[in-house]
């Protein structure tokens, strides 16, 4: 487990007070964008301004909202509007919005990618970037965890083309996995269709509230949950739905959840009241034990040249 670099910790105290902030919310926005671009992730360090809940929530909306106009500037879609969601508990390694907001290939690198395989009928608007507001921080250590999930997938589809000197580039390896997804049909109920896994059971179970049990109608559908919430390959997760999700680390990834975490978990603490951005769709996050507020930058419809140049530019980030 690692910890956010210095970058990535954006200093808010230029935006103290609400009278500069025609002045200085561009340049608190304009560093944000750099740590977003070069890490996937920043934290707005709003809690260390000791201000009340309320100017402290005026100040991340603000953030989030020139953070919107600043990313635009610098490529994203003009049409990209930010969404400020209720208070809610968070939990085990997950997008927001799945599935209507999943990395993909961009048809800049990959031609023969369908735009419309990024979205299923009844989704929500496609979440680009996820910000958390630290409404809660909870008890003791309060750490909102990321994922880099350009790098889980480099690194599966590395394992499995080993040796294969033709092996495909990694967003090729995903379009293809989404693409036979999509194809068969199971797009749609899947919350992991993306590693190359085939079993339905692995593949359609939403593993999100780590210290739950398997849903029964889950277990009905699906009698290999039942095996897998018993037990797991480290032998130590506590909880069904953490148990099932051990093992299909272990299965895509080799990898035990412990193990898992220990390689690509980047812990970021947070004070009250910090706001946390991250790409959406190139990590993932997960929370414990706290209340967050949601805010989205999100886009209708994922498609069209200032979209692709966008996605494009953000897988080049695997390549830094």
């Amino acid at each position: 487990m690692r910890s956010p670099l210095a970058e990535q910790l954006i200093d808010c105290s230029l935006m103290k007070h609400d009278r500069f902030w025609p002045e200085t919310a561009p340049e608190v926005a304009e560093a944000a964008v750099a740590g977003l671009d070069r890490y996937g992730s920043v934290v707005f360090k709003i809690g260390m301004l000791r201000l009340d809940g309320d100017a402290s929530q005026r100040l991340a909306y603000r953030i989030a909202g020139e953070l919107r106009d600043e990313l635009i500037r610098s490529g994203a879609p003009k049409e990209m509007r930010l969404e400020i969601d209720v208070a809610q508990e968070s939990p085990l390694p997950h997008g927001s919005s799945q599935p209507a907001s999943y990395l993909t290939p961009s048809v800049l690198d990959q031609p023969d990618w369908d735009p419309a395989w990024r979205t299923f009928p009844g989704c929500t608007a496609h979440t680009m970037y996820q910000g958390i507001f630290s409404a809660d921080p909870g008890e003791a250590l309060s750490a909102t965890t990321y994922y880099d999930w350009l790098r889980i997938l480099h690194d599966v589809k590395a394992a499995r083309f080993m040796g294969n000197d033709n092996a495909p580039s990694t967003a090729s390896w995903l379009g293809d996995n989404l693409g036979r997804a999509v194809r068969t049909g199971r797009a749609p109920s899947l919350a992991y269709p993306t590693l190359g896994l085939t079993e339905t059971a692995l593949l359609a179970a939403p593993l999100l509230r780590c210290g739950r049990p398997v849903a029964a109608e889950l277990k009905d559908r699906f009698p290999l949950l039942r095996t897998l919430s018993t037990t797991c390959p480290c032998r130590d997760c506590g909880g069904e739905v953490t148990r099932v999700f051990c093992n299909l680390a272990s299965l895509t990834i080799g990898l035990t959840w412990p193990q898992f975490r220990s390689r690509y978990e980047v812990q970021v603490p947070v004070e009250r009241f910090d706001l946390l951005i991250a790409h959406n769709l190139t990590t993932l996050r997960g929370c414990w034990g706290r209340v967050v507020e949601p805010l989205r930058l999100v886009l209708d419809t994922p498609s069209g040249p200032e979209y692709e140049a966008w996605l494009s530019r953000a897988w080049r980030r695997l390549d830094a």
